[in-house]
């Protein structure tokens, strides 16, 4: 996979931080009603593991979630699709789950730039509700409902992505 041709300092900078610790870490700020997130490149590449995303939090926790995750793929750690972590949160046991390739343009552009494609996996940190329900269960807190979608869902409905699409066609 040849490394891509970089256009501005940021390209620079993304591939720098890959070729001297194994990734960068993007972070989209949170706006009116939209929830930030952030996200890793190169873990892949790196270290053959999926990228990381996580929604919903401020962003400096989002920020610092991926780096501590990042930092513990680099150690040797490993969070693939399926499995569970209480220690990044410590205490609260989050999951991660799987990206449908359709959501990779929409979140994960820099990634996409990087890779030259959508042949990488991405996998979604994902944070239950003060009573540890998942987003995906009927009973999770309605107030936390929108800060994160369900990106292993392929159809924006499922994802519950309403809201969220609509916000940023408004970018």
């Amino acid at each position: 996979m040849p490394e891509p041709i970089p256009q501005t300092e940021a390209d620079r900078s993304v591939i720098r931080d890959i070729a001297t610790r194994g990734w960068h870490v993007v972070t989209v700020d949170e706006r009116n009603d939209r929830p930030g997130w952030a996200f890793t490149i190169g873990l892949q590449r790196s270290f053959e593991h999926p990228e990381v995303i996580a929604f919903g939090l401020p962003e400096t926790a989002n920020r610092e979630i991926v780096e501590r995750l990042a930092r513990d793929i680099a150690a040797g750690g490993s969070h693939p699709a399926g499995s569970t972590c209480d220690t990044i949160l410590p205490g609260i046991a989050c999951e991660f789950r799987s990206v449908a390739g359709v959501w990779y343009e929409t979140f994960l552009g820099y990634a996409v730039w990087y890779y030259g494609d959508r042949n990488f996996p991405v996998v979604q940190f994902v944070w239950p509700d003060r009573e540890n329900r998942m987003p995906d269960r009927p009973d999770f807190d309605p107030d936390l409902a929108g800060l994160q979608p369900l990106l292993e869902h392929a159809t924006a409905e499922e994802a519950r992505l309403g809201e969220l699409l609509h916000a940023l066609d408004g970018l």
